[in-house]
């Protein structure tokens, strides 16, 4: 055994001789760097939804968790349909007709009849005139009517709609008629609690990582993470873009909460978007979407008083049938049908964005992240509740018929001021706490950053809304 000084440890031989050094002997060694691209890459590019919300509507500050607005319940001018069997008045004469239950108000005990009233029948124009009113069961009143033309001979019968006319062909020291009195509808939402949660450990937030740029988005501001790892930077921007598109989902989408045993007992959730203009709103149903079908909507606009001007919100599938349907018809570029010269209001233009047809603009407007489930998750469902989905969206206002110098947007989002700490910007506060936090507030070494929000939607005038789909 040699006595010498031990040098086991020291590996040999320390070097070689060779005509040169090659790439084979570095890699032998392992001495080569990595070749890592120091940016972070986002595969599937922005996955921000668009925040349209805020920006279409506006927000405002509510400063209950229920608000309330009003708009009328129907339509001016009033109008009523027939129920029962067929009546016929041969010669002028005098029938009795029983009003439909539908046409009835409080409980089926009052309805817009009235003595004397004109009414015109919408399939004939005959005139008629309101003679009594002997019946006045809930929901089914009935009434003499008898044709202002005696040679008249006509049949009315069920699901007949009958026009008002007002108090017309009074005679000479005429008498007055019971007023008809335009009736209000309350309509409430509430706010609802949104909020979301990061936390990384001490070392998490320590440790380097080979990528230092490239996350899209943005930390919440007042909630910047106490350490320097891109790692978790990362894991709180994509927080905050997440609970951001949370949010505009639950707007959008989502729906009151009524149910019991859920994990919170106190909330009441809050009416969506889509589905109070599916309560309030009209629907239009396609297989292709067609110069017929623009104008079977246009149609549905004018009876429910929409705007001119619109965006129309379509899923993929129904931007791609938008497109098809009008390259169809008209194979050349930029067109128009009819003279514009001899009938402007006869012209129908479409543009590669926007379709101007019967007086109204259309502008339309790809939302894939918002009604594609698979854009937004990578997942494909067999029946997809939005795919083939579209709402056209009024660019427009409506009065409070309360109170005639308060005028409504269509659609407004209503937030609450969260209480104070933190930071609070656009409606949301975000705080931080624990002990790896830049506010510790105790001994364990977590960054928690907390982000909350109470938000509903007002949707003025829901009828000015047309939803279409397939």
């Amino acid at each position: 055994m040699a006595s010498g000084i031990p040098t086991a440890n020291i590996l040999q031989p320390g070097l070689i001789s060779a005509a040169n050094a090659t790439r084979a002997l570095v890699s032998q060694l392992q001495l080569l760097k990595p070749a890592y691209y120091k940016r972070y890459t986002e595969i599937y590019g922005d996955e921000n939804f668009t925040q349209w919300l805020a920006t279409y509507g506006g927000m405002e500050v509510t400063t209950n968790r229920l608000f309330n607005w009003y708009q009328n319940r129907g339509k001016l001018m009033p109008g009523i349909t027939i129920t029962g069997s067929t009546q016929t008045s041969t010669n002028g004469s005098t029938i009795t007709l029983t009003l439909s239950a539908g046409d009835h108000f409080n409980a089926g005990t009052q309805t817009a009849l009235r003595v004397g009233e004109t009414l015109r029948g919408a399939k004939d124009n005959i005139e008629w005139e309101i003679l009594t009113i002997p019946v006045t069961t809930a929901f089914a009143f009935q009434f003499t009517t008898r044709p202002k033309k005696a040679t008249t001979t006509a049949s009315v019968v069920s699901g007949d709609i009958f026009i008002f006319g007002g108090q017309m062909d009074v005679g000479e020291a005429s008498s007055g008629i019971n007023p008809l009195i335009h009736l209000d509808q309350g309509m409430s939402n509430t706010t609802t609690e949104m909020r979301d949660t990061w936390a990384a450990t001490d070392r998490a937030e320590m440790t380097e990582v080979w990528y230092d740029s490239g996350v899209t988005g943005t930390e919440p501001t007042g909630g910047n993470q106490a350490g320097t790892s891109y790692f978790t930077y990362k894991g709180l921007v994509k927080t905050n873009v997440r609970f951001n598109n949370n949010i505009e989902a639950k707007l959008m989408k989502g729906d009151v909460v009524t149910n019991t045993g859920l994990n919170s007992s106190t909330t009441v959730g809050t009416q969506g978007f889509i589905p109070s203009i599916q309560a309030q709103g009209e629907q239009v149903g396609y297989t292709a979407i067609d110069i017929q079908k623009l104008h079977e909507i246009t149609r549905v606009m004018d009876v429910n008083g929409c705007a001119k001007d619109n965006m129309w919100m379509m899923d993929i599938f129904q931007r791609q049938s938008f497109s098809d349907g009008i390259f169809a018809q008209f194979p050349a570029g930029a067109w128009v049908w009819g003279k514009n010269e001899a009938s402007q209001e006869a012209a129908i233009a479409y543009g590669v964005q926007s379709m101007m047809i019967d007086e109204y603009m259309f502008k339309a407007k790809k939302q894939g992240q918002m009604f594609n489930t698979e854009v937004t998750t990578g997942k494909t469902p067999d029946v997809d509740y939005f795919r083939d989905f579209g709402i056209i969206c009024p660019f427009g206002s409506a009065p409070d018929t309360r109170n005639s110098a308060k005028v409504y947007k269509n659609i407004t989002v209503m937030t609450e001021n969260p209480v104070g700490g933190g930071t609070t910007g656009n409606g949301i506060r975000v705080w931080q706490h624990g002990g790896g936090s830049k506010n510790p507030t105790d001994g364990t070494m977590i960054d928690y950053v907390e982000m909350i929000c109470y938000r509903g939607m007002r949707v003025v005038a829901g009828n000015q809304f047309i939803i279409v789909s397939k």
